[in-house]
């Protein structure tokens, strides 16, 4: 470990905002940046292993059972926090990604593939994606994508406020989230890992992608109701 020195001292802590997608890193010199970062004594936000378990790749691992075990309790645990997943299906060059790819060109309105990318607007839906699975039959780059099992969730009238203004009501959907906060002073050694608060994007009905920066959704909020028997 050592320590990096900016204008104004050494850095405490590297939050991103870049760095995500491979075109972040243009040359050889951006990598060894970042490697530098990573051994550094700054807290990084998030550091290379969070940002990597963040990637679609292992939130499809996290669907599997004898995967999701590794990290609960009790088998009972495993079994509640399994049925809140979708089906997220492989698409590797063997028997079982040539069925799910099938099952997807069969059935595009039912799937969406998504690639190891974050930020919005980098998934296929559709006609596009069932194009793009025929395109990549056999072709490695296949492996790249997972396939996830569309989420319909229920229909809500609401309206959206923009720049003070407000729209007319219509058809909206929206995606819940949890604020969490970790930090770890090196592997086993946890500082703090708690929920803090939900998190809700609200977007129209007909719209495919969610993404607030990318203008297609809102921040919204959620009114919890008290159980009642």
């Amino acid at each position: 470990s050592r320590g990096i020195n900016a204008e104004y001292g050494e850095v405490a802590v590297f939050y991103f905002r870049t760095m995500y997608n491979p075109w972040h890193y243009p040359n050889p010199e951006y990598w060894t940046l970042r490697r530098d970062m990573e051994l550094s004594n700054a807290i990084s936000v998030p550091n290379i292993a969070h940002q990597i378990v963040n990637m679609k790749y292992f939130q499809m691992l996290l669907t599997q059972k004898q995967f999701l075990g590794r990290y609960t309790s009790t088998p009972e645990e495993t079994e509640s926090i399994h049925r809140l997943f979708i089906d997220t299906l492989s698409l590797q060059l063997d028997e079982e990604g040539d069925r799910n790819s099938q099952l997807a060109i069969d059935h595009p309105e039912q799937y969406v593939l998504k690639p190891q990318r974050e930020g919005g607007g980098n998934n296929i839906w559709e006609d596009e994606m069932r194009e793009k699975l025929m395109e990549l039959k056999s072709d490695p780059a296949r492996a790249q994508f997972i396939l996830m099992k569309k989420i319909n969730p229920p229909i809500i009238r609401n309206r959206f406020v923009k720049r003070g203004v407000m729209s007319e009501e219509l058809d909206t959907v929206a995606e819940i989230g949890l604020y969490s906060v970790f930090c770890s002073d090196g592997p086993g050694n946890v500082v703090r890992n708690e929920v803090v608060g939900p998190l809700i994007r609200t977007k129209g009905s007909q719209e495919n992608e969610g993404g607030v920066g990318l203008g297609v959704s809102a921040i919204d909020s959620p009114c919890f109701l008290s159980k009642r028997t």
